[in-house]
């Protein structure tokens, strides 16, 4: 689905144009760029709908969203990359899983990280 911004305003009721636009500045929302302006997708909206909960429910500043919002894109990254991987693992024979668990177990268990422990 792929939306102008008065569309995505009328489906996200929790924001007008003005901030919309606002927010596309800054980078938090980043529509392609149609024949006539910006074009949202699912992606967009959804994130429009979490800046509405941060700022409006949580009364986040943008200074805080400038921190936060990068770190949930990284951590959104990060379990795409694992599901990833787990597919690829998933293609290997089983003796490759097993010697791969078994490291990962190795590894963890090396760090503490199973046990609740902080790491660096």
């Amino acid at each position: 689905m792929r939306l102008d911004e008065q569309s995505l305003v009328s489906r996200v009721d929790r924001v007008n144009v003005k901030e919309l636009r606002v927010w596309v500045r800054a980078g938090w929302v980043r529509p392609a760029l149609g024949e006539n302006g910006p074009v949202f997708d699912e992606v967009d909206i959804a994130r429009v709908r979490l800046l509405c909960e941060l700022k409006k429910d949580m009364k986040l500043s943008a200074e805080t969203l400038g921190i936060i919002l990068p770190l949930l894109d990284q951590l959104h990254q990060t379990r795409r990359e694992l599901r990833v991987l787990s597919q690829v693992l998933d293609d290997e024979p089983a003796a490759v899983r097993q010697r791969v668990a078994a490291r990962l177990r190795q590894k963890i268990g090396a760090t503490g990280y199973d046990d609740g422990s902080q790491h660096e």
